[in-house]
């Protein structure tokens, strides 16, 4: 779609992407959507209590200067004219908050990382008050109460940090997610910065109206934060200002997008139905549901797809946030010190191949009762439960006072077992997000729907590791040969905001080759592990409730050996309801037909 003033590769765009973990450029053609030239730095994350993350916003922002300069010259090295250059897109990790003095430039705070859970308290106290009712603002904002959006990170700063609290009272501060910081900077600072975000951001603070589409007033009183200090929302695809510095000076900013929206968009699932799974140090799982603005019954998330165009129809999803993912094995690594390096541990790789093949096949085969003694080796390594809910669970439970267990400790139990079930524990927060979609969905044509989940993150480079998750969901994996699909999806955003890309050419041109991974487990195999799970997941939100422990490990290896325990015990009780109703009948009967 580029006409012929562009060079060979067409009008090219350029992406700023800041996750969780780096600063990255990245500059796209428009042509095929090829990566040309990029550079990337990694993000330094800050950890003063256990539970807080926080980054420094001057060295995000002089990160990017630094990706955008090294990427420029890349370009020139290669003999790419950059003047090819149209525009830029932002892209971000949602949630991650920023307070800054307007009249400076200067942050008033470290940015605060998403998954920060230091306002738990307040969100104790915002409980108790609404009878610990989590979906209390649901049907405003989409979203439940949890510290890991915006608002209470917001209200945290301004209890604790005298800066922010003199800022506002001044009316000096300002608010943005990363996308607002960098559009701050990149368009003039404390000149001629323009102060606004995007949908998808928006929506993550947990101050926006799913309905309006903007700040809701509400929503600011319920969490006593002020209006004032929030940027413009605007849709993902406009003109939101030029940069005035550097090498792409006067070049726009077309378009701002959240991480996790842009992967559904990069990975070009854009009809409904089709869904996600980024896995990275936290994971997110996304169903587009289209125009179809969905309230979720199953502890999921309304959220914004993307808007592409001012005047155009928002595009919805369904999204599950798993808190702890690939974290889990940095925990094992860092801290346990265990080896869960996939490629370089045999013992790790033969862990998770016990999933598939044959080993799953004879096992699924096997009561729970027969499991250590005619399975094997697949049936041992599946022994062990990790919940890793080190702050609590996010999606579907929402449970802020949740905490992690291992569950099956024995003197055989080795590292490897312990990598799996981390690994494992991945798995099974998918597939409950992936069940929370078709609770939330009844009425879709099942028929039109194929169990495939599109794959990706950092995570997703390894075989073994898709393998498995493919094992423990049950469904077919796509992993899309994709650099970067969130910046894929901001690069088609700002092509459209430029006239040079539309969704059909996106999906036409830019449909990668795609590695597919079939599940190799019976259903019967799922289920029992799935059991496991789930009754591990009830010990964590319950951790604390010592009363019941001995009654419940009882009740759990009764029901591993007899499954039908429940049915049979419910078996007196409705004996006993029959008879006491048989009993009144009799009763009535009589009292209107004495006996003579």
């Amino acid at each position: 779609m580029s006409n012929g003033r562009y060079g060979r590769f067409g009008a090219l765009i350029g992406v700023a992407c800041v996750s969780s973990t780096h600063c990255r450029f990245l500059i796209y053609s428009t042509k095929n959507a090829e990566v040309l030239a990029y550079h990337e730095l990694k993000l330094r994350q800050i950890v003063h209590q256990a539970g807080w993350m926080e980054y420094d916003p001057s060295e995000i922002w002089k990160n990017t200067q630094e990706c955008i300069e090294t990427a420029y010259k890349n370009l020139v090295i290669l003999e790419i004219n950059p003047h090819d250059i149209i525009a830029i897109g932002i892209v971000n990790q949602r949630g991650t908050s920023v307070l800054w003095n307007k009249e400076t430039g200067q942050p008033l705070h470290n940015a605060i990382g998403w998954s920060d859970c230091r306002s738990t308290s307040i969100l104790k106290s915002m409980l108790h008050n609404v009878r610990h009712n989590v979906d209390y603002v649901r049907y405003r904002s989409g979203l439940p109460l949890s510290s890991c959006f915006s608002a209470l990170k917001i209200r945290w700063l301004m209890d604790h940090v005298p800066s922010v609290a003199t800022a506002i009272e001044e009316k000096k501060c300002l608010f943005g997610t990363l996308d607002s910081w960098l559009l701050w900077n990149l368009t003039g600072g404390v000149e001629t910065g323009v102060h606004s975000t995007d949908l998808t951001n928006a929506h993550y603070t947990a101050l926006m109206n799913l309905s309006t589409e903007q700040w809701d007033p509400k929503l600011c009183q319920f969490f006593r934060l002020p209006l004032n200090i929030l940027p413009r929302i605007r849709s993902n695809s406009e003109i939101f200002g030029y940069v005035l510095d550097g090498p792409l000076l006067g070049v726009p900013i077309a378009a701002m997008m959240g991480e996790q929206p842009a992967s559904l968009l990069g990975q070009l699932c854009v009809k409904a139905g089709q869904n996600i799974c980024t896995l990275d140090d936290s994971c997110f799982v996304l169903l587009n549901t289209g125009r179809e603005k969905l309230d979720s019954t199953n502890g999921l998330i309304t959220g914004v797809a993307h808007k592409l165009g001012e005047k155009e129809a928002t595009n919805y999803t369904l999204e599950g946030a798993i808190s702890n993912a690939g974290s889990t094995v940095t925990w094992l690594r860092d801290k346990l010190q265990i080896s869960t390096e996939i490629n370089s541990n045999d013992n790790v790789v033969e862990s998770l191949n016990t999933f598939i093949g044959e080993n799953s096949m004879i096992s699924s085969s096997c009561s729970s009762s027969m499991l250590n003694a005619e399975c094997g080796l697949a049936a041992k390594r599946s022994e062990i439960t990790f919940v890793p809910a080190f702050h609590g669970l996010y999606a579907p439970y929402w449970r802020h006072d949740a905490r992690g267990i291992i569950l099956g400790l024995t003197s055989q139990t080795t590292a490897e077992n312990i990598t799996q079930a981390a690994y494992e524990a991945t798995g099974f927060q998918i597939f409950e997000v992936l069940q929370a979609f078709k609770s939330d969905t009844p009425n879709w044509d099942r028929s039109c729907m194929q169990p495939v989940l599109t794959f990706g993150g950092d995570y997703a480079e390894n075989s073994h590791l898709v393998q498995f998750i493919a094992d423990i969901i049950g469904y077919m994996m796509e992993r899309p040969q994709t650099t970067s699909p969130a910046g894929l999806g901001v690069m088609i955003t700002a092509g459209v905001t430029m006239k040079v890309v539309s969704l059909k050419y996106a999906v036409q041109m830019y449909t990668p080759p795609t590695d597919v991974f079939a599940p190799m487990t019976t259903k019967n195999r799922r289920e029992l592990l799935y059991r496991r799970w789930d009754y591990a997941v009830k010990k964590c939100l319950h951790w604390n409730n010592y009363q019941t422990y001995e009654a419940d490990v009882e009740l759990f290896a009764q029901r591993e050996l007899d499954p039908n325990l429940p049915v049979r015990r419910s078996i007196p009780g409705s004996v006993f309801l029959i008879s006491s109703f048989a009993l009144v009948l009799l009763a009535n009967y009589l009292k209107n037909n004495p006996l003579k």
